[in-house]
């Protein structure tokens, strides 16, 4: 190896000393790989630190992409793999799985692929016993996904990017730049695969990538230093804060489909833990639904003795004079409060059932589904029907309460457009509302 190459892999095994793994005591580890040059460096770079036997390589086929891409994305991955000696793992995801699973988890195909992605991890993890499974997480990625949520209206939470380990996961690159991956890998004549997916702008995170990113380059000198120590002080404060979480969480209350905490206790806390606590509330009733800041922000006036109640979706959260309380609702208040919005119930019926919506503003963060399947924000829409600052919060947004997807926009109403997602099953008008 020459100077290059040799730098490149002791930064790897520096940023798996950062992850907390233990090399001389590691017996098997892992790493996912699915043929781009950041796995394939860091496959390469484990090799040479650990050698073939202790390395196990996964690499998952989701099958969205046109078949001679995937598939040959998975056959250059096992190519490479047997060459090394090394040895790998193929998830093939049947075609047309992601694509329907996306359809009943409502959050579109890029977080279904993610999470049929990490289950075959997990599995791949507790089938080989592995010590831990490195991910391919660049410090470009940092700052895509710390760009991503600032822009998402994120706090510390997820101002804090990506951590270094979640469990068995770790991720050694995470502070090694694109550029000096790339270097490596022509440093040493390899190939590696493009997906051109990654050139989507529909995505948010590509946009980033590849339009904002470039601006930041050219106007703000050293800027990247700047975002990612601040994303470590937000690493840290997020410790803190969850920390503290903790202990509350001992004092919670445990119901049926509730959980509470004395009123005295939560109206002492300061808001950055209210918010915190009403979120672990949430998970504690197993709730998948989001539950606005904007209301979340309401609730913290809620410090004058008096009782109050605010609904959103399937998710009630009250307090009288002893208690906090969050609830989970099967039936679905036809009402919400919203500061500065609006969100109401309205079952509607087709040839074959009725199904409750939700009827709401728009939300930060909002997608909805286009023709191809994929995930579009709704702010993007808006911006392209040059939808005014006054009107973004009139036009209605229909939420399915089942799958929680978001199925229509409804602008006709207010000289726009209506769209509706193909094959929904529905139809949906604000003038019979």
């Amino acid at each position: 190896m020459n100077d290059l190459q040799k730098d490149f892999v002791e930064n790897v095994r520096n940023g798996l000393l950062k992850c907390g793994v233990q090399i001389e005591n590691c017996k098997k580890i892992g790493v996912a790989v699915s043929g781009g040059a950041d796995s394939i460096s860091l496959l390469i770079s484990l090799f040479e630190i650990f050698g073939a036997d202790k390395l196990f390589v996964i690499t998952v086929n989701h099958n969205i992409r046109p078949i001679e891409e995937t598939s040959g994305d998975a056959k250059f991955v096992n190519d490479f793999c047997r060459n090394l000696g090394v040895f790998c793992k193929t998830v093939e995801l049947e075609r047309g799985f992601i694509e329907k699973e996306s359809r009943k988890r409502g959050g579109g195909i890029e977080e279904s692929a993610r999470f049929f992605r990490y289950k075959a991890f997990d599995e791949f993890i507790k089938e080989n016993n592995l010590d831990c499974l490195c991910l391919a997480h660049n410090q470009n990625d940092q700052l895509e996904t710390v760009l991503m949520r600032f822009l998402q209206g994120s706090g510390c939470d997820g101002g804090g990017g990506i951590a270094f380990n979640r469990g068995k996961y770790v991720r050694p690159l995470l502070f090694i730049s694109r550029a000096r991956i790339e270097d490596f890998l022509k440093s040493k004549n390899q190939e590696w695969r493009t997906d051109k997916t990654n050139f989507d702008t529909n995505y948010l995170r590509n946009r980033i990538r590849n339009k904002l990113i470039p601006e930041l380059d050219e106007l703000f000198d050293g800027w990247k230093k700047s975002v990612i120590v601040g994303a470590e002080k937000n690493a840290d404060d997020n410790e803190f804060i969850l920390d503290e979480v903790k202990k509350i969480k001992s004092e919670f209350v445990f119901g049926e489909n509730s959980v509470s905490i004395l009123r005295n206790t939560f109206d002492l806390l300061k808001n950055a833990l209210k918010r915190r606590v009403i979120q672990a509330m949430i998970l504690e009733i197993k709730c998948n639904e989001r539950f606005p800041y904007k209301i979340i922000k309401s609730i913290y006036s809620w410090n004058d003795k008096k009782n109050h109640s605010v609904c959103c979706g399937k998710i009630k959260i009250f307090c009288d004079e002893n208690n906090f309380v969050v609830e989970k609702n099967d039936i679905l208040s036809k009402k919400t409060s919203i500061e500065s919005g609006f969100s109401r119930i309205v079952e509607i019926s087709n040839l074959k059932e009725k199904r409750k919506f939700l009827f709401r503003s728009i939300q930060n963060g909002d997608e909805i589904e286009m023709k191809d399947g994929k995930m579009k924000e709704i702010s993007k829409i808006f911006s392209e029907w040059k939808v005014s600052k006054s009107d973004r919060e009139k036009i209605e947004i229909v939420q399915d309460t089942v799958s929680l997807k978001n199925v229509a926009i409804l602008g006709k109403k207010r000289g726009y457009s209506d769209w509706i997602v193909q094959g929904c099953g529905f139809t949906f008008s604000t003038a019979d509302i």
